[in-house]
């Protein structure tokens, strides 16, 4: 699940810095950098999710690149995207998001990041670098990042909400979205009901199967796009209460609209995104360029204002001043992340079993 620290620095974060990364030859040759890089021709496809490939969220390529053609092909779900990644697509950069990571490395589908090569690097905390660290290697480089939770109108729900057992209260049946996603789903019933995360038991998936095909009366409407499907739900007033990231909760925010963020006793869930370099491409020397400009000032400003995500590069998250963003990502709460939980890596039997629950689950409506 979408899932993500030094951030502004009271939001220091989160991931424990992994295994130092391991000396080794990475890649393709390296191509001599040009004296001008806007000479450099050429072309590179980016698997990514739909939005991204709008012009300002790598902007800083495409000042810096203006003659390499950037070509995109999408993916719904972090499981759409690793099973064309996993059937062969012939894209050079792929963006996933943790929990996913150890899948690409493992089936051998990413090559190591040659970080040295990277003039964006120093800019990236320590902790989110480990996010793209695994086996003692980089493979990854962070991009994105955000929080998880419930998202809901004051207007139409009395007091505060604050556990994730909202999504099941029959009070706001009718009302309420939920993303359409098994292992978000299994996420959440392993915080509800106190968990492992990383042991979920064959008995205890089929509790949560049987809890979500409950729920199911209750729902709304099940979310695929933050922004086409649940801005608009809420917008409206069609659902009152959904699990969302905080870009919409600051989309609304700033729209006037009349939503809260909750603080779950159980805590918020959070989430990295990032981007790796396919193993094999030919365009790997692009491809690493393309990852170093998405560390960019103006592609982590376009992000931050535009998506209401956070971005890795530090610079730019200790530079917010706008009071909705700040709202958005707790930066006033120096305690926020203590009381957050972040997506561990999934086993490949978790992701199958996980997935086809869901699958379950919506067959049984």
């Amino acid at each position: 699940m979408r899932v993500p620290f030094q951030l502004p620095p009271r939001a220091v974060v989160v991931f424990a810095a992994l295994a130092l990364a391991a000396s080794c030859t990475f890649g393709p040759a390296a191509t001599p950098t040009p004296a001008d890089p806007a000479s450099m021709t050429g072309s590179l496809t980016v698997l990514d999710w739909s939005g991204y490939e709008e012009e300002p969220y790598w902007a800083d390529f495409k000042a810096k690149y203006p003659n390499v053609d950037v070509g995109f092909e999408f993916g719904v779900s972090d499981a759409d995207i690793y099973g064309k990644m996993k059937a062969g697509s012939q894209a050079d950069v792929f963006h996933p998001y943790t929990g996913w990571l150890q899948f690409y490395v493992d089936e051998g589908m990413v090559e190591e990041i040659d970080t040295s090569r990277l003039a964006n690097w120093d800019k990236v905390p320590e902790s989110f670098r480990a996010v793209g660290r695994l086996n003692g290697k980089q493979y990854f480089v962070p991009f994105d990042w955000g929080f998880t939770s419930i998202l809901y109108r004051t207007d139409m729900v009395e007091g505060e909400i604050d556990s994730w057992s909202a999504l099941f209260d029959e009070t706001y049946a009718g009302k309420i979205s939920m993303w359409d996603d098994g292992p978000g789903a299994v996420t959440v019933s392993t915080y509800i009901h106190g968990w492992d995360e990383t042991a979920v038991t064959d008995e205890q998936l089929a509790q949560a199967k049987a809890e979500w095909i409950a729920q199911a009366p209750l729902n709304r409407a099940y979310w695929a796009s933050e922004y086409a499907d649940l801005v608009p739900m809420m917008q409206s007033g069609e659902v009152a209460v959904a699990y969302s990231w905080q870009g919409a909760y600051a989309t609304l925010l700033g729209e006037g609209v009349p939503v809260a963020y909750a603080d779950p006793v159980e805590g918020r869930n959070s989430w990295v995104g990032v981007y790796g370099i396919r193993k094999g491409t030919p365009n790997y020397d692009l491809a690493l360029r393309f990852l170093d400009e998405k560390l960019g000032t103006l592609t982590g400003e376009n992000l931050v204002n535009n998506f209401y995500y956070g971005h890795a590069n530090g610079e730019v998250m200790a530079g917010i001043t706008d009071e909705t963003l700040k709202e958005a990502f707790s930066i006033d709460d120096p305690d926020i992340l203590e009381r957050t939980n972040f997506t561990p890596n999934l086993t490949a039997a978790q992701r199958d079993a996980w997935t086809q629950m869901w699958a379950e689950v919506k067959a049984s409506q």
